[in-house]
C-alpha cells in the first residue's frame, strides 16, 4: 500500500519557517537555505554556512491525511512539522561543529542525515 504525500505545503512551510527563524538563536545569520526539494516521499534541504561549506538534511514527509483539517500554525500542521522536524534538528547538528563531524560526499555536501 502506498501513502499519498502532498509536498507543496511542507516545502512552503520550511521556507517560511526558515525565513522567520533566520538571524535568531534558532538559525544564526551565517547560514543560508540554498536548496529545498521533495521527492520519493522525503524532503531534502541544503544549507551553506559563511565559509561556503554545504550541509544537507533529509527527512521523510508525513502522509497528507495526517495533516487534513489542522489549524494553521498549531501542533500537527506543516508549519509545526517544518520547525520541529527539519529546522531545529538540522541546526542542532550544525551547532555541534558539523563541518568537522560530517564528511562531504562526491558533490561536496555534508549530509547530516542519510
Amino acid at each position: 500500500m502506498t501513502t499519498d504525500i502532498i509536498a507543496g505545503p511542507f516545502l512552503t512551510a520550511v521556507r517560511q519557517a526558515w525565513d522567520r527563524a533566520r538571524a535568531t538563536l534558532i538559525v544564526p545569520r551565517e547560514f543560508t537555505l540554498t536548496e529545498l526539494a521533495a521527492g520519493a516521499g522525503s524532503l531534502s534541504a541544503e544549507v551553506t554556512d559563511s565559509t561556503g561549506t554545504r550541509f544537507g538534511f533529509r527527512v521523510p514527509l508525513p502522509a497528507a491525511a495526517r495533516w487534513e483539517g489542522k489549524a494553521q500554525g498549531g501542533e500537527g500542521t506543516p508549519e509545526h512539522w517544518a520547525l520541529w522536524s527539519v529546522i531545529i534538528p538540522l541546526m542542532e547538528e550544525l551547532e555541534t561543529d558539523g563541518g568537522r563531524r560530517f564528511a562531504p560526499d562526491a558533490d561536496g555536501v555534508r549530509w547530516v542525515t542519510a
